[in-house]
């Protein structure tokens, strides 16, 4: 989701006219207002690369791997997507003379980075599904609930591949020195509502985390930590969304503004801050999610009112009295006395 960056070094020294990707291409430090400011963006850039190795090193280690959908995934994503970057920015602090193939450089840039967030998405309903499951007394999941959160998620997929898009076939015109003022127009429209979706969906993953929070008793979970992890995660990336929304809505959808040099530096900044918090709350959630597994918690449906029977112990129908002397001996109707004859043991013979 993060602003699109120049286009790369203003000077040329060779030109293929059968060949536009062989165009060589210098980057140079002069195109950046502040070389200070660059080398700081820079460097926020590289650390958080570094969280990001540190939290894929966390995730492999975590043995509960059934609240680990996408996780992985998103974190290879998004590292990937800061590679990339930091490449691009290499560039400039080596002034390196590059063909425009460093075009697809910035495309694989743009796709780590827009699929990033839609893989976080997808983490963030697949745990608070599993929370919402253990608020019922069946078990069962919010089937409408999770409906409607696979066809946002559809929705913001779908977006973000058309972003991705439109981005591939700018560089593409922008290599073959063709016009694309038209689709670049297009494209800050579709980033914008990419943007603004995402703030509203990690607005309502932050809703959903509240709710379970709320409502998680201690007869459902035999601790909150991994609700409270999760809480802290989704204000993290609701903050990073905001963040992305308002620059957007400001800066590409509203063409009065322009893009002040000091921003990079600024959302560099927040990004480490808000990724790490939301990295960092869904690793706890996942890694403290024993302590809400069915089999930890949950004890065996045992009756309301449960009977210990007692075994069976036949009584005698004729008991053996041992009467005082003088004490007559208690005499029993026939019919109680038939049964007893019948099973005398017979005489072999």
């Amino acid at each position: 989701m993060a602003p699109r960056r120049g286009s790369g070094g203003y000077s040329s020294s060779y030109w293929s006219y059968s060949n536009p990707w062989a165009q060589e291409t210098k980057f140079y430090m002069e195109m950046w207002p502040s070389k200070t400011m660059f080398i700081a963006d820079f460097a926020f850039d590289v650390l958080f690369a570094l969280a990001l190795i540190a939290f894929l090193t966390w995730a492999c280690l975590i043995r509960n791997h059934g609240q680990m959908k996408g996780i992985i995934l998103g974190l290879i994503f998004w590292l990937f997507s800061e590679i990339t970057d930091i490449i691009y920015e290499i560039f400039f602090l080596a002034e390196a003379v590059v063909t425009q193939y460093y075009n697809i450089d910035i495309m694989l840039q743009i796709f780590f980075s827009v699929f990033t967030y839609c893989i976080i998405v997808f983490v963030f309903y697949n745990l608070i599904h599993r929370m919402l499951n253990r608020l019922t007394d069946s078990g069962k999941p919010y089937a409408t609930v999770a409906i409607v959160h696979w066809i946002i998620l559809g929705i913001v997929t779908t977006v973000s591949l058309a972003s991705w898009a439109l981005s591939v076939v700018i560089r593409v015109k922008f290599v073959q020195d063709e016009y694309f003022s038209d689709i670049s127009r297009d494209l800050n429209k579709v980033d914008s509502a990419r943007a603004i979706i995402l703030w509203l969906i990690s607005l309502e993953i932050f809703a959903w985390t509240v709710f379970v929070a709320m409502k998680a008793g201690s007869h459902r979970f035999t601790s909150r930590s991994p609700v409270y992890a999760l809480l802290a995660g989704s204000i993290c990336w609701f903050a990073f969304c905001l963040m992305y929304a308002v620059i957007y809505i400001r800066y590409y959808l509203e063409v009065t503004y322009i893009y002040p040099s000091y921003l990079n530096l600024v959302t560099s900044v927040l990004t480490f801050i808000f990724g790490i918090g939301t990295l960092v709350g869904i690793l706890l959630c996942c890694q403290k999610w024993r302590h809400v597994d069915d089999s930890a918690d949950k004890a065996p449906a045992t009756m309301q009112y449960p009977y210990a029977g007692a075994p069976y112990q036949p009584y005698p129908l004729q008991q053996q009295w041992q009467p005082y002397p003088g004490q007559p001996q208690p005499q029993y109707p026939q019919q109680f006395q038939q049964p007893v004859q019948e099973h005398q043991q017979q005489p072999q013979k």
